[in-house]
């Protein structure tokens, strides 16, 4: 009888949760960004460090504007699709888990 009541509470949880997938996956994947843009914007001042003034700035603009754009763009549906497919007793637990997950690769990078 116990166990009938976790299950519909952790489906419940998902039902809740199910509508806003599309702004979870985007809210994931944005704190991911925040956490690891400076990494990837430092692989690119690497990769572009030779080249001259304008170049340069031209194009950690454009990667900055659009780079970042589209990182966020192509992963979140992959994202969103991932929790899509987990069963409804779990997605709650899946969407609580992966921001917890979040926030301890947040502390690890010294971010929070």
């Amino acid at each position: 009888m116990e166990t009938n009541f976790i299950i519909d509470f952790l489906a419940m949880i998902s039902g809740w949760v199910r509508p806003y997938l599309s702004e979870i996956g985007m809210a994931m994947m944005a704190t991911l960004l925040v956490i690891y843009g400076d990494s990837i914007t430092k692989v690119l001042k690497k990769q572009i460090g030779g080249l001259q003034f304008f170049l340069r700035i031209t194009t950690f603009v454009v990667f900055c504007a659009f780079g970042f754009t589209f990182l966020a763009n192509y992963l979140t549906p992959l994202v969103t699709d991932l929790l899509a497919s987990t069963g409804d007793t779990w997605l709650g637990v899946a969407v609580i888990g992966a921001f917890y997950f979040i926030g301890i690769l947040a502390q690890r990078k010294d971010v929070i």
